[in-house]
């Protein structure tokens, strides 16, 4: 199976459906962040891992439920994490995920050096998820280029036109979209960089909806 990634989730009883809800949004950056690092991934039974979270728990993780789903429990208080600053969530977010990691790959003897890896990453960047997505597209005079940044942070996700020159200096930048902090909802928004002339840009939506688009003037 190839492997997909993670998600986190909150199954304190103390915690409401919205609650729980937020805590998975609010670990997504991290949870981004990792998987970006990892190569292609492929195990026999798992295609994701589920972190869920349970005050006063034994730290193990389950058998294997349907699509490959593998549910790896984890000791530890949510009400807590809203007590940290941002850095701190990030942090014990990324934390929380070896602690998992440690134990699956201990249990059903995965390498654990591409979690290692990921984790080592993570730190270096500093806890921040921003890339560019998709390959730059230059304008008519070749003079610039745009390009789409992704930002994810604890509570937001932004899609951003960013234009250069090219000595990669900025020229121009301006926010296209900004949601929740899953990227899944960005993802539609998201398809080809037209040039219209040499001072618009124009981003089109992806397939069927190709034919929306929003518009940015440089001028």
């Amino acid at each position: 199976m190839l492997f997909r990634g993670f998600n986190f989730q909150d199954r304190s009883s103390q915690h409401h459906k919205p609650k729980q809800s937020q805590f998975y949004v609010e670990t997504n950056c991290i949870v981004y962040l990792f998987e970006q690092f990892l190569p292609k991934l492929h195990f026999n039974d798992v295609s994701s891992v589920q972190f869920e979270c349970y005050p006063n728990a034994e730290l193990a993780y389950q058998p294997v439920i349907m699509d490959g789903l593998l549910p790896v429990t984890i000791p530890y208080n949510v009400s807590d994490f809203y007590d940290l600053s941002d850095l701190e969530k990030k942090k014990k977010t990324l934390d929380l995920m070896m602690d998992g990691l440690r134990v699956i790959c201990k249990d059903k003897g995965w390498d654990e050096e591409p979690f290692l890896y990921a984790y080592q990453k993570v730190v270096e960047k500093n806890y921040t998820f921003k890339k560019t997505y998709k390959k730059p597209k230059s304008s008519p005079n070749r003079k610039l280029k745009a390009k789409i940044e992704i930002e994810i942070g604890i509570y937001d996700c932004t899609a951003s036109l960013v234009v250069e020159d090219k000595e990669q200096k900025h020229i121009y930048s301006e926010v296209l979209y900004q949601t929740e902090p899953i990227f899944e909802l960005l993802y539609p928004l998201l398809g080809d960089i037209k040039w219209v002339g040499n001072d618009e840009v124009r981003v089109h939506e992806r397939k069927p909806c190709e034919h929306q688009f929003k518009t940015v003037y440089l001028q």
